[in-house]
């Protein structure tokens, strides 16, 4: 007997320790554990995404929270990929919302078009 799983069933088991960044996200963040043997887990990221705007801030949190020289080269990298990965994610989800809601605005001045044309008819 076979078992058929779903591509979100299979991934979750691969990653049972990633979480999702959103409920429409492709983004998965994985806890990082860092060469000094700390880790950070995956909440702790995406809740430091979600908290700040900038690259600069978020290294900034790590930096205080874990301390300079708790990074080796290229481990808050990782981190920052996260962040940059879930952030365009958040601007491609606001620009289509954007289009969606100049799309609904040019139907409505369709519509009002139309109601001049219903005066004229008068």
């Amino acid at each position: 007997m076979k078992i058929y799983r779903t591509f979100e069933s299979f991934v979750k088991k691969v990653n049972e320790d990633a979480l999702k960044a959103g409920e429409e996200s492709t983004v998965y963040v994985d806890d990082y554990t860092l060469d000094s043997g700390e880790t950070i887990k995956s909440a702790e990221i995406l809740g430091a995404i979600q908290a700040f705007q900038t690259e600069k801030e978020f290294k900034q949190y790590f930096f205080d929270e874990y301390g300079e020289g708790s990074f080796a080269s290229g481990e808050l990298d990782k981190l920052t990929k996260f962040f940059n990965e879930v952030k365009a994610e958040e601007k491609e989800k606001d620009a289509e919302e954007e289009g969606g809601d100049e799309g609904g605005g040019d139907e409505g001045g369709g519509d009002e078009g139309g109601g001049d044309d219903l005066d004229l008819d008068i």
